[in-house]
């Protein structure tokens, strides 16, 4: 179970940030479907979301808007988050379930995807804003994988994290590369999520979920395929 809801409020242009909302919405391919509920002074957006909490196309909308204030409350399996956007930035961000277990991403200054790693059960999926590798890994021995000959297994721990994390440049995505425009970021092969990046710039640019014989196979990576690039 999955539901959210955003609310938009300030002495401001309610009507245009609607048109606006309006118009992003309809041109990213992953905009999620929602109902709109709204009263005096405020807009209110309902979703019951399939792929993650809708921050992107209002953070982009409200770089526009500095006067008005986006809060969204969430719910997902029985925890609860809320964030609140103010000009396209994060400004708070309270949760009790930061994302996905087993995952590590970093981003530098620039917006570039440093690393980011995600393993289950010794298998995994590393990538940075220009190349991709799958890997085992088993009693301290680092086995990479291309991408060519990764199993279904393999698949399904890189593509759980992509989805939940990243974008990428063959995508249309244009909310993703408005947002990237709005920070000043370049955008490259893979990039985090816009709801993403607004989480890791109140976090030092860099989260970790990573158990203890993960971040093992974290040291490989880095010492075996993140150093040789």
């Amino acid at each position: 179970m999955f539901t959210a809801v955003v609310r938009i409020t300030g002495a401001g242009r309610l009507d245009d940030f609607r048109e606006r909302l309006r118009w992003l919405m309809v041109r990213d391919e992953e905009a999620e479907a929602y109902t709109e509920h709204h009263g005096e002074g405020r807009l209110e957006y309902r979703f019951e979301p399939k792929k993650g909490i809708p921050f992107p196309a209002f953070s982009a909308a409200s770089v526009d808007f500095p006067e008005l204030r986006v809060e969204a409350e969430w719910e997902r399996d029985g925890v609860r988050g809320r964030a609140v956007i103010e000009s396209g930035r994060l400004v708070q961000d309270e949760r009790g379930d930061p994302g996905m277990p087993g995952v590590e991403v970093e981003v530098s200054d620039d917006g570039r995807l440093v690393l980011g790693l995600a393993v289950r059960d010794g298998i995994g999926y590393a990538v940075t804003s220009d190349r991709q590798t799958y890997f085992r890994y088993r009693d301290g021995v680092l086995t990479l994988v291309s991408p060519d000959d990764a199993d279904a297994a393999l698949e399904d721990v890189a593509f759980a994290f992509a989805e939940e994390w990243l974008w990428y440049d063959e995508q249309e995505a244009l909310v993703e590369r408005a947002r990237y425009a709005g920070y000043g970021y370049a955008v490259r092969g893979a990039n985090v999520k816009s709801e993403k990046l607004a989480l890791l710039r109140a976090r030092g640019m860099r989260y970790s979920s990573l158990e203890p014989t993960a971040a093992s196979a974290r040291e490989a990576i880095v010492e075996r395929w993140l150093s040789q690039a």
